[in-house]
């Protein structure tokens, strides 16, 4: 029989705070998450209308997990499963040139990484459609042990796949089943997972409300979970909100931060 290893709080406590992050390149939006960035080991899920920058994040994570370790970063690969044909390889290469120049910039030095170089290490997969996506997810984790470089996963979005031809019962069974596998690898492989979700209209004695799709005992499943909108009243159209919904190291709190042509962007 396997013996159960029982650790205390300072283990605990030191083995959580010691996990690396992938940063967004907008510091205040990485500081709300109490984690200095997207946390490897943990399920993260993107919430917001279309235009609130869930697939402009996505990318720029893509490109943020391969920073140089000398800067701090993970020198590490992606995986972007993309659901609802949201990635444009022309849009990430422009992200992904900046955040080099920026990293080339801050060490005053060449890097030892060419562009074509950092284009190889985010691995893409059409997954359009519920039994292409069903079937990816099956191989996801022999996947991962081929590419154990790969750091971050992004699967945008989560909710697509289930839109239509399947029932309630059939769509919980599935996304429960997909979701324990994610929680393990992320956990096992030391990943981050990143999920965009799209919104929903709940209808109710008092009216309607607009929540996240899939469901509240969905929420349960991530261990952080991000607003992502549009202000109400702003002078600039590229800024956006992030409300931190969910964490288990960080209060409820919001951060401003601006999306540009180079990327995801502090707000001035």
């Amino acid at each position: 029989m396997k013996a159960f290893k029982i650790s205390n709080t300072t283990e605990l406590w030191q083995k959580e705070t010691s996990l690396p992050a992938v940063v967004s390149f907008s510091q205040s939006l990485d500081n709300i998450l109490g984690t200095n960035g997207f946390q490897l080991g943990s399920i993260t899920e993107l919430l917001g209308l279309p235009g609130s920058g869930k697939t402009q994040l996505c990318l720029q994570l893509c490109a943020s997990v391969q920073i140089p370790k000398l800067l701090g970063g993970l020198n590490a690969e992606a995986l972007y499963i993309d659901t609802n044909t949201n990635f444009t390889i022309t849009r990430f290469r422009e992200i992904l040139s900046a955040s080099l120049l920026r990293c080339q910039t801050i060490l005053g030095e060449p890097l030892q990484m060419t562009e074509d170089e950092a284009l190889s290490k985010l691995h893409y997969v059409n997954a359009f459609g519920l039994e292409k996506f069903c079937a990816f997810m099956y191989r996801l984790p022999k996947f991962i042990e081929a590419h154990p470089n790969i750091k971050l996963i992004a699967i945008d979005s989560i909710a697509y796949p289930f839109k239509d031809g399947i029932s309630t019962k059939q769509r919980t069974g599935l996304l429960f089943r997909q979701m324990a596998e994610l929680q393990r690898i992320a956990v096992q492989y030391q990943v981050a997972v990143v999920l965009s979700n799209e919104m929903s209209t709940r209808v109710g004695l008092s009216g309607g409300a607009v929540v996240g799709s899939l469901g509240d005992a969905w929420a349960h499943r991530c261990n952080v979970r991000l607003l992502l909108s549009t202000p109400q009243v702003t002078q600039d159209p590229t800024e956006r909100l992030a409300l931190l919904l969910k964490s288990n190291v960080a209060p409820s709190t919001v951060a401003r931060f601006k999306i540009t042509e180079e990327g995801i962007r502090d707000a001035e």
